[in-house]
């Protein structure tokens, strides 16, 4: 397991992040001590009119020092106050009170069209709306990630497998063209930065692609690449003139249910869909440097959060899991990039920087079974270890649904060829580049490809 920060700053070469409002508050109700009040008994009907009346003064004096027990709509406006979201109750707590003819019934978590209740319930287990509670929401806020168990059924996580597995398939090549982009743009040499797209446009087979690798110096069979990407297949439903290959795709990435989530770890009211990204790690591929989000993104903002959805049970990394290993609090490391810039001397005693616990400062949340999901925010520092062939096994996949703040601006230059000095990467172009031109940054805009999905009346998409 890559426990020690062997941070590659080739790939990741910046930091910064937002403290999401964390709240060290706690609530609570003060206790009051209570007085016992001795009366002797009275023999006559004065002593004890006049003993009622010590009883009610000395009950008032009592009463005015007691605290009101707060009814929970209060307690919730308190919680909202310190920018976290309100428990919500429980199903089985429900159904012990009276519900009344007139109460408004949750929102259901889909509102795309053909939409029905067995779906829906085979999805997300009955759950009318994501029920994330106040310790995920601080986990969330002070480390930069935490996980949601059980937030996915399994029938989900299968018929996500059915769609995905073939679309990765069928669109191999693509992914090949994708990562040998991603070196050209990397190039030192200015004409291959200058024309990797057309570069990249030329190439036929999976064989071409990874020769051009080779002659790259890479070898991109035996561990030189982390894994093979595929982005936005959501957006295969609507390129497929009238056939839906990737339905359950689709419903998900679109759905209330993820963009609520969103909102409530992100504590913001406009939820706009980035991306997805499927992850294809196959048997002997490399370990995925230390990187964040954020930088690969076109957007200037700091409310960005990702869905990592693992497509099998991840074991312990000790059996050879290779889920994501997450740096706790480097999402609010303010001062690393503000001191030290995008390359200083800091950046090569990590280590010690975050090493509270005698762990590096990494930690992670394996074993995963199917239907857990962890999430992140854009600038936490996270990696992956390798699949190595010693550990067996078969390729390995994981889908990730990745969203942003919906009033966030779209940054200046984003695809530019210069191998920029700000920290940015260029490695998800792939994902942005068809909408990104038709945009104008430092502008709130609205874009189908990358749409509203929150709040309700809000939403771009049916």
């Amino acid at each position: 397991m890559a426990q020690r920060l062997r941070f590659d700053y080739s790939a990741c070469r910046t930091l910064t992040g937002v403290n999401c409002g964390l709240a060290h508050e706690r609530l609570g109700r003060p206790s009051c001590s209570r007085s016992s009040l001795l009366m002797a008994p009275s023999r006559s009907r004065g002593a004890e009119s006049a003993q009622r009346s010590k009883s009610k003064k000395a009950t008032d004096v009592h009463n005015a020092g007691k605290k009101r027990r707060m009814k929970k709509s209060e307690i919730d406006d308190l919680v909202r106050g310190i920018g976290l979201e309100p428990v919500v109750q429980s199903a089985s707590s429900d159904t012990k009170r009276k519900r009344k003819s007139d109460r408004v019934q949750p929102q259901q978590i889909y509102d795309t069209k053909n939409d029905n209740d067995y779906e829906h319930a085979h999805f997300f287990g009955h759950k009318s709306q994501p029920e994330i509670s106040l310790q995920t929401q601080l986990d969330y806020s002070r480390k930069g990630h935490a996980v949601l168990r059980s937030f996915l059924s399994v029938t989900l996580i299968q018929q996500l497998r059915s769609e995905l597995l073939p679309h990765a398939a069928s669109n191999a090549l693509s992914a090949w063209r994708q990562k040998v982009e991603v070196q050209l743009a990397d190039c030192s040499d200015i004409y291959f930065r200058d024309n990797a797209q057309d570069i990249v446009g030329n190439l036929k087979s999976i064989n071409e692609c990874q020769d051009l690798l080779e002659s790259l110096g890479l070898d991109p069979l035996s561990g030189d690449l982390p894994f093979l990407q595929h982005f936005n297949s959501w957006r295969a439903a609507n390129e497929s003139n009238g056939h839906i290959p990737n339905r359950t795709v689709t419903k998900l990435c679109l759905s209330s249910y993820l963009a609520r989530t969103a909102s409530i770890l992100l504590d913001a009211p406009t939820i706009r869909l980035y991306q997805d990204s499927l992850f294809h790690k196959r048997v002997g591929d490399g370990w995925t440097p230390w990187h964040s989000d954020a930088r690969m993104a076109p957007f200037d903002t700091s409310k960005m959060v990702t869905f990592w959805i693992p497509l099998q049970k991840v074991p312990a990394p000790e059996e050879g899991g290779t889920g994501l290993l997450f740096v706790d609090g480097s999402h609010a490391d303010f001062a690393l990039p503000y001191w030290s810039g995008v390359g200083g001397p800091e950046y090569d005693r990590l280590e010690k920087r975050y090493d509270k616990n005698g762990n590096g400062g990494v930690s992670h949340h394996m074993p995963l079974a199917l239907g857990d999901v962890t999430v992140h925010n854009g600038w936490t520092l996270h990696c992956a270890d390798a699949a190595d062939f010693d550990m067996g096994g078969d390729d390995r996949y994981a889908f990730s649904v990745t969203y942003v703040d919906g009033h966030a601006e779209l940054r200046e230059g984003v695809l530019s060829s210069e191998i920029e000095d700000d920290g940015s990467d260029k490695e998800d172009i792939w994902s942005f580049r068809s909408w990104v031109e038709n945009v104008e940054p430092r502008k709130v805009f609205r874009h189908p490809q990358v749409p509203i999905v929150w709040p309700p009346d809000e939403r771009d998409v049916e």
